[in-house]
């Protein structure tokens, strides 16, 4: 099985978001899990629904492990609920990068976006982060 650092290293840099309950949400996962296994091998041969929870897991185990919050925005309702973050983060094996995560749900559609950016480039993360 590969790491969850190992995932995290190949997909930088890299702009990657998934989505459900849209008209958009089909072609945000395909697009996503594609991307997905094309920078890691070793997800190839799971299924399309297993590489997306795979990469959202290490994202998430990253960000609670090996980042520090730079800056966030949050908003919420009864119901929508929407965040953003930048994120300064180090490994060993991967040095000093950034995450920008964006995520919103919405209740009364039953949707949801996902989207995270990865760099090396903290010029990068800054504007993606005040882009979002």
């Amino acid at each position: 099985m590969v790491s969850y650092i190992d995932i995290i290293r190949r997909l930088l840099p890299g702009d990657y978001n998934t989505s459900t309950g849209t008209p958009d949400s089909p072609k945000h996962f395909e697009e996503f899990v594609k991307e997905v296994k094309k920078k890691v091998p070793e997800l190839r041969d799971r299924e399309d629904w297993e590489v997306e929870s795979i990469t959202l897991e290490a994202v998430e185990w990253v960000r609670d492990k090996l980042c520090k919050m730079l800056d966030y925005e949050e908003f919420t309702n009864p119901d929508v609920s929407k965040f953003a973050g930048l994120y300064s983060c180090y490994h060993p094996e991967i040095g000093d990068f950034y995450m920008v995560v964006y995520d919103e749900e919405n209740a009364m559609t039953a949707s949801g976006y996902f989207g995270f950016t990865l760099t090396k480039d903290k010029k990068k993360a800054e504007k993606d982060y005040r882009f979002t």
